[in-house]
């Protein structure tokens, strides 16, 4: 069966955008993960359906390869598809280009189904993947682990609101960019250009809960490499590996 790709335009607009004029990274995967919701609409397995059999999808790893940001009134083309899945795991890619189709941005993310009656995860349900026309194999795909903190250069702690949360009961995907890029200064943020993430998801974030955001920032030739990891009390939930230019 072949992958069901699904496509389509966006225009950026100012509110997406931070003060380079490029569209923030919390906001440009917020867009990809539209897209997959929108398929997933389209397909009669949205939101509502996959809820209403008690399960949710879980993303537990993004890997953003960065070419260029997308700018502000830009028009550009999102696609994505379901690319493979085993009896835990589903592997989704999505890309960014502008429309000569030049890639701007690729994104590899593994999802789980969680149960939501024990807040575990959950065996794939067919009914909610083989539409996608997704391969099935017994393979687990594996992306590269992101390196632990070994020095903390910089923290902020952030209390959980009622808006950080999605359908899911727990923190939006998207906030954890916020939160880690946030501990990087006005002067950092504007000089250096975002060209690679890899963010692995390790424990749930409820609300009012009170989290920790760590970064250590290694300095190597021409490449900057900053480490990232959001603790709730001592537990990690997040960790992130970014590589700046």
């Amino acid at each position: 069966m072949v992958a069901k790709r699904y496509n389509e335009k966006h225009r950026v607009v100012f509110y997406e955008t931070d003060v380079t004029k490029n569209i923030s990274i919390g906001m440009l995967v917020d867009l990809m993960m539209l897209a997959s919701e929108n398929q997933s609409e389209q397909l009669g397995i949205g939101t509502d359906k996959v809820n209403g059999l008690g399960y949710g999808w879980v993303i537990t790893q993004h890997v953003l390869e960065i070419e260029r940001l997308p700018k502000v009134n830009e028009e550009v083309k999102i696609w994505t598809e379901a690319d493979s899945y085993n009896k835990y795991f589903c592997y989704r890619e999505f890309g960014i280009d502008d429309l000569d189709d030049n890639p701007l941005v690729r994104m590899h993310t593994i999802f789980v189904l969680m149960d939501f009656k024990n807040r575990k995860i959950s065996q794939i349900v067919p009914e909610l993947i083989i539409p996608f026309g997704a391969t099935e194999t017994p393979k687990v795909k594996r992306y590269k682990n992101v390196k632990k903190i070994k020095e903390i250069d910089n923290h902020k702690k952030y209390q959980v609101r009622f808006m950080d949360i999605d359908s899911n009961y727990h923190v939006n995907n998207v906030h954890y960019f916020d939160w880690m890029l946030d501990t990087l200064d006005y002067d950092f943020l504007s000089k250096h250009t975002l060209k690679k993430i890899n963010i692995q998801y390790k424990q749930e974030i409820t609300y009012g809960d009170i989290v920790t955001s760590n970064v250590q920032i290694i300095n190597s030739n021409d490449t900057i490499t900053t480490l990232h990891e959001v603790k709730n009390n001592d537990k990690v939930s997040c960790l992130a590996e970014c590589e700046w230019i």
